[in-house]
């Protein structure tokens, strides 16, 4: 009897904590891997911290809103926190790589994971929801596909840093403002058409820069170019056709393809402009770093 007794209190215990925990999930550890699964999110929003490292972003099974996966020599020490909380069936997410450990700020249902060990993140999100990132990059590499997942909205900013982006297969969602900030860096683009965006933004310093604007566009859209002494390499397929204005100054240089006529003292059209259904319209303020703008 006494032994019934225990049984049927272990297991109303184990009840009221299966109870306690609905709706806040948690870490789920395996060796050097972390995971958080799905519940009742409809939308997640990432806020992304590397100060160091490497961090690679892809598409990861869609009943899991987050995998992370660490590789890394064994004296590195690097350090992960991860704070998360469902508020109105949105997923915030708060991420800081290489910064050390720190607290939740009691917030409901957040979590924290510290003492993670690698400076090599691979992280790969659940293509069931539409996701928001805003991400901030210091120093190392940054690997971002993009390819099948639903991108809401994508903010980036890097400092010294080789970062590639891309969206290899259409984005599921629509990105209303599309923004990089690459500071002394690498940075490549590839397939931007596919990321299905209204607006993009991009701001080069100092490095050299790729923008390629593969991929299916059938509607008009606005691209903003800002460099200083970088250079910059825009593709556009020959689809596409565009408008290029740009800041004329004595230290300015925009070279633009054979089908571009001179519209104006600094103004380029594509002579498939007003026939292409996909249209850019491009404005580029380069300061003393050099544009090219080449067929694919």
């Amino acid at each position: 009897m006494n032994r019934l007794r225990a049984l049927i209190g272990s297991a109303a215990l184990a009840l009221l904590l299966a109870a306690a925990s609905y709706g806040s999930p948690m870490p789920q550890e395996g060796g050097r891997d972390r995971e958080v699964g799905r519940t009742t999110e409809k939308e997640l929003k990432v806020t992304l911290t590397s100060s160091f490292g490497s961090v690679l972003i892809s598409r990861g099974p869609p009943e899991k809103m987050l995998l992370i996966e660490s590789a890394s020599r064994e004296n590195d020490d690097p350090k992960i926190a991860m704070d998360y909380a469902i508020r109105n069936r949105v997923g915030y997410m708060d991420l800081s790589l290489g910064e050390g450990s720190r607290d939740s700020n009691g917030k409901k249902g957040g979590f924290r994971l510290s003492s993670f060990e690698g400076g090599k993140w691979f992280l790969k999100f659940s293509d069931a929801v539409p996701i928001s990132f805003d991400v901030e990059l210091g120093v190392g590499k940054g690997d971002f596909d993009l390819s099948g997942l639903q991108v809401k909205d994508f903010n980036l900013s890097t400092g010294a840093s080789d970062v590639s982006l891309s969206f290899d297969e259409p984005n599921k969602g629509s990105i209303d403002n599309l923004s990089i900030e690459s500071g002394v860096s690498k940075f490549d683009g590839r397939n931007l058409c596919n990321a299905n965006f209204k607006r993009f933004h991009f701001q080069g310093g100092v490095g050299a820069y790729t923008l390629d604007f593969g991929g299916a566009l059938s509607s008009e859209v606005d691209v903003d170019i800002e460099v200083g002494l970088g250079v910059l390499t825009v593709y556009l397929p020959g689809d596409i056709g565009a408008r290029v204005s740009y800041d004329k100054t004595w230290a300015s240089k925009v070279d633009t393809p054979d089908d571009f006529r001179s519209t104006a003292d600094n103004a380029y059209t594509s002579d498939n402009y007003y026939s292409a259904p996909g249209k850019m319209n491009i404005r580029i303020d380069s300061g003393l770093g050099s544009v090219k703008i080449r067929r694919r």
